[in-house]
């Protein structure tokens, strides 16, 4: 039976409950298993009982990625966001999955240490890098935020301030036809430029675009959720990291020069990414697993933002920077380089 608009009729308990658990922060359902895990072994108890605490505590975050909360009821249907989770599954029962999630849990912790728990945001740590937009042309701000509530991955330290751009269409599509094709794609294959000048540390370019875009299932081959990528390291010891490139379309190799506007390589759709977009974060170290994220303010840059966009603006991180300090950006923005007069 489907409640109508509007009704105040209550979910029931059972219901409430796991809707409870998939708002909790996934850390602190990783450290409440691992904890129990450990608790279990020290006095003695089962194995099977500490392997079960070990299991859930790693799968119990993916699987409430398949709940509803008031928050995302809106944004998703049940059943993509079960093809989500049941691909997210997939790739984390493989070892490289394993290995990746492990690799990002020891990185949250020297994040976190390395700030010891006050970390960067919009007056705190405030970055130094002046950053022009990556691309040409209109791009719409799919995901991100410099606050919590529209932020990319709040309790993923390194993206908590990423940004995913697309290009879309005056219906607000990402792509023509069905979308079945990576050619569809408005974004696939539109050259990614330097946001500023520096010196390219880290490139990825032979992993492949994953086929079947719009899907919602990912690419499970590898352990790198980035993708192809170039970091670059600008002034004051901040990187920028740009993601989900297309295999061998790369121009640049670490140890070049590169100067704000440059080409580094074209929009694609490797690693986790569900169709072509480019992943955008500005970070204080050069490794994507152990840096923080930090929030990017982009100069010289026009935005078409609607009402409800400006309302999500209104929290006191994500207010906006003088117009001389640059743009912060929010989800359902549309930018472009201002034009010079």
């Amino acid at each position: 039976m489907v409640t109508p608009s509007g009704s105040d009729a209550p979910r029931p308990l059972h219901r409430r409950v796991v809707a409870r658990l998939a708002g909790v922060s996934v850390w602190v359902i990783l450290g409440v298993g691992f904890a129990l895990g450990l608790l279990v072994q020290s006095v003695g108890g089962p194995w099977w009982l500490a392997f079960l605490c070990y299991l859930m505590a790693g799968l119990l975050p993916v699987l409430l990625q398949a709940v509803s909360t008031d928050d995302t009821a809106a944004d998703i249907s049940n059943r993509e966001r079960a093809v989500y989770t049941l691909a997210v599954l997939r790739w984390a029962v493989t070892p490289w999955g394993v290995l990746a999630q492990l690799r990002q849990l020891w990185g949250q912790v020297v994040a976190y240490a390395r700030y010891r728990g006050a970390m960067p945001n919009t007056v705190r740590g405030a970055p130094k890098t002046t950053l022009s937009l990556p691309f040409d042309g209109e791009w719409t701000v799919m995901n991100g935020g410099v606050a919590k509530a529209t932020s990319h991955s709040w309790e993923i330290l390194s993206q908590r301030y990423a940004y995913d751009f697309a290009v879309t269409d005056a219906d607000g599509e990402s792509h023509a036809g069905d979308g079945a094709s990576l050619a569809d794609y408005y974004a696939f294959g539109r050259e990614i430029r330097a946001p500023a000048a520096g010196t390219v540390v880290a490139v990825r370019d032979r992993l492949r675009d994953y086929p079947k875009p719009g899907s919602l299932w990912l690419e499970w081959r590898t352990g790198n959720v980035a993708g192809n990528h170039v970091t670059i390291e600008h002034a004051d010891g901040e990187y920028s990291f740009l993601a989900h490139l297309k295999a061998g379309s790369t121009t640049v190799e670490p140890g070049d020069s590169v100067e704000a506007g440059d080409v580094v390589g074209r929009c694609g759709n490797s690693g986790h990414s569900t169709e072509p977009h480019l992943h955008y974060q500005l970070q204080d170290a050069a490794s994507f697993w152990t840096a923080a994220g930090l929030p990017p303010r982009f100069t010289g840059v026009d935005v078409e933002r609607d009402s409800e966009s400006e309302e999500e603006r209104s929290d006191a991180d994500s207010r906006p920077s003088e117009p001389a300090a640059g743009t912060y950006l929010v989800a359902g923005d549309r930018v472009s380089r201002r034009t010079a007069e």
